[in-house]
């Protein structure tokens, strides 16, 4: 073979590669895409409503849908032979991955965040003014005793088995929620974090 012959086969093998690759990137798009609105149409259904964690409903979306995502990647793999088994756990791990941290960083927030509800609330009352001491007594009556924030975050806590019921009423942390705690404050002694909300009894 001539090497004028060579190169042209190099350039035409390079070609196919480019075009590959180009056309695996628009599959994993596509169906990263698909799968994410099919997750946030989850939230809508009746699917897993006995959840009351959002977290872990959230968590339980991103797998199913995840494991579809992976699926659907398998299937194109029978017509397209360049994609791989490797392509197909990637598919899962990188929704997975990628949906976990928008979800947690996005509605996780959302439906905890103080600052949310306070930015909410004024937005609602444009038409007013507030001093600080006002969004104070807004926030406790509304957020903490209408809307039983606090209720709701220690049933979480029961719920996730941190803390568990005696038998005589009261509410013991347990070894799950002592490991949770420990590794909460050491990332607030990593990341300089306010210590008075790990460790309450030093100030």
């Amino acid at each position: 073979m001539s090497e004028k012959t060579d190169n042209k086969v190099k350039k035409e093998g390079s070609k196919s590669s480019a075009g590959k690759v180009f056309k695996l990137i628009l599959v994993y798009i596509l169906i990263y895409l698909v799968c994410s609105l099919l997750f946030v149409a989850l939230f809508h259904t009746g699917l897993l409503k006995n959840m009351s964690v959002l977290m872990y409903r959230g968590i339980a979306f991103i797998i199913l849908t995840g494991i579809l995502a992976a699926v659907v990647m398998g299937v194109i793999r029978k017509f397209w032979k360049f994609v791989t088994v490797r392509d197909v756990i990637m598919m899962f791990v990188i929704f997975c991955c990628v949906n976990t941290v928008l979800f947690t960083l996005f509605p996780v927030t959302v439906e905890r965040s103080v600052s949310v509800f306070m930015l909410s609330y004024m937005d609602e009352n444009s038409d007013k003014t507030f001093t600080q001491d006002s969004v104070g007594e807004i926030f406790t009556a509304k957020y903490v005793n209408d809307y039983g924030a606090f209720e709701k975050r220690f049933n979480e806590q029961v719920v996730t088995g941190t803390i568990k019921q005696n038998a005589d009423g009261t509410y013991s942390i347990t070894d799950r929620g002592r490991f949770i705690v420990k590794t909460f404050r050491t990332l607030a002694d990593w990341f300089d974090t306010d210590r008075r909300l790990v460790y309450p009894n030093e100030n």
